[in-house]
């Protein structure tokens, strides 16, 4: 998995971070590139960015909006509406709130203004 982290921070153009009452808000915009490894074999000669590397990618916005490494505790609410594809520009908003011993991540996933991907992510600190 260290490759898609690092394909990931590569993948990832700009980032920031906004600090509210209590929350943080974060966006970013990722493009990945055709030779993005998880697009080997998903599918060939149509590829398209797995879901799974989707929900990393708002889990690696949310690392950098928080300075540490979080681990997913779960998903609620998680809809797909639309594939992604090399060089799409995607970009990502995120919200987090605290919750119990760590945060609940809301997030959209936007293609030219049209959502691709939403929902809840649980996250929590990967040092605990």
């Amino acid at each position: 998995m260290p490759a898609i982290e690092e394909s990931l921070h590569n993948s990832l153009r700009r980032w920031q971070r906004e600090q509210r009452e209590g929350e943080i808000a974060a966006t970013g915009e990722f493009s990945f590139a055709p030779t993005f490894p998880a697009f080997n074999g998903h599918f060939p000669g149509q590829p398209i960015l797995p879901a799974v590397v989707q929900l990393a990618a708002v889990r690696h916005l949310a690392e950098l909006a928080m300075g540490e490494k979080l681990s997913p505790g779960g998903c609620r609410n998680v809809k797909f509406r639309s594939a992604v594809r090399p060089d799409d520009l995607i970009r990502a908003a995120i919200v987090l709130k605290p919750q119990g011993p760590g945060w609940q991540a809301n997030f959209s996933l936007q293609r030219a203004g049209e959502t691709v991907a939403d929902g809840t992510i649980d996250l929590s600190s990967a040092h605990r």
